[in-house]
């Protein structure tokens, strides 16, 4: 993506009051509602502004084009389900194998079925708001939680973790995207061969019994967890 095309999808500013984060918000909503009623092609700031209760030149003060509207909206949607997704870990530390299977798996689909309205909106404009680069970022700090929750696991008993998290990631990621975009499959469904693929593929790929190596170092910066940070 070049310069100006990203220029074209940076917001005109963020809101810093109560009052006009209260209007974003309700933006980001009417964007939604509208995605899901008439698609991306016929999406219009003028039907976003007037289903938000504003005008058109307040929705300009904060966005220059629907492209960055619609890219506001999805950045604020994976960074939702980045901090549900972190809530999940931390009571996750310290669990059996099959316990840190599982509570991944339930983390991953609780963020995602949180706001499930929201990743079937975001599908069709995904392309044109430059959206891959921010699912990208998106996956790569859940892989960073994943590992940090792996790494506390003793049944895993690997240094090498970082691959493990991210193939895991995209596994469970992978499977929800389908899952969503086929309304025959339901939740519970997805969640029973959710849990026995990460069941599977971690007891497949922890150390032999016979490895008791220390862990050392991680590679990748472990997360603050405690919530101290304010995240």
């Amino acid at each position: 993506m070049t310069a100006s095309a990203q220029g074209s999808l940076r917001p005109r500013k963020k809101p810093v009051q109560a009052r006009s984060e209260a209007t974003v918000l309700a933006i980001f909503e009417a964007s939604i509602q509208v995605l899901l009623l008439v698609g991306y092609s016929k999406l219009t700031t003028s039907c976003v502004a007037e289903r938000a209760g504003v005008s058109v030149g307040t929705l300009y003060q904060y966005f220059p084009n629907r492209q960055a509207l619609i890219r506001a909206v999805l950045e604020r949607y994976l960074a939702e389900m980045s901090a549900s997704i972190e809530t999940e870990c931390r009571a996750l530390q310290g669990r059996s194998l099959d316990e840190t299977a599982a509570g991944l798996v339930d983390a991953f689909i609780a963020a995602k079925w949180k706001r499930l309205e929201v990743s079937r909106a975001m599908h069709e404009p995904l392309v044109e708001v430059g959206g891959a680069e921010l699912v990208r970022a998106s996956a790569a700090k859940g892989a960073v939680l994943v590992a940090h929750v792996l790494r506390s696991c003793p049944e895993i008993g690997r240094d090498d973790l970082e691959p493990l998290a991210v193939f895991l990631v995209m596994a469970c990621t992978s499977m929800l995207q389908a899952a969503f975009m086929d309304t025959v499959v339901d939740k519970e469904t997805i969640r029973t061969h959710m849990h026995a693929m990460a069941r599977g593929y971690l007891r497949e790929m922890r150390a032999p019994a016979s490895d008791s190596r220390i862990l050392e170092k991680p590679r990748l910066r472990a997360p603050d967890l405690s919530g101290r940070d304010g995240s």
